[in-house]
């Protein structure tokens, strides 16, 4: 019985632990928050900067979002700066994209003819045992 009894918090011991973590809690908060407001212009400089550099892209700040987010996708541990550098080309090609789409006139007769696939004969399509 008394191995069981070592093992029990008291309730002195209990709020003692709760005031020291919120001790520490308290006394990290100003730092961490410095760190998002900071994280947080430094991003903000770098979309003024690349919108700076490329104003052909303030128009079609959706087909900007949509690629970085693809982009960001593909390469989560890349930073930032490198991840616009890298969305450039595909972002100019979507922009090329959506510029040649007619959002305005609907056809009445859409074009419905699909060309056939083709598609490689398997001789055994369900593998060899």
């Amino acid at each position: 019985m008394e191995e069981i009894n070592k093992n029990v918090v008291s309730k002195e011991e209990r709020e003692g632990i709760i005031l020291e973590a919120v001790e520490r809690v308290l006394l990290i908060t100003p730092e961490v928050i410095g760190n998002l407001i900071t994280d947080h212009v430094a991003m903000a400089k770098i979309n003024a900067d690349f919108y700076k550099n490329h104003p052909e892209f303030r128009n079609h700040k959706e087909s900007v979002a949509s690629v970085v987010e693809k982009i960001n996708g593909e390469n989560p541990l890349l930073n930032h700066k490198d991840l616009l550098g890298k969305a450039i080309p595909e972002i100019q090609e979507r922009i090329k994209t959506v510029g040649s789409l007619d959002m305005t006139n609907v056809s009445s007769s859409p074009n419905r003819a699909y060309e056939s696939l083709s598609v490689p004969k398997i001789d055994n399509p369900h593998g060899e045992l």
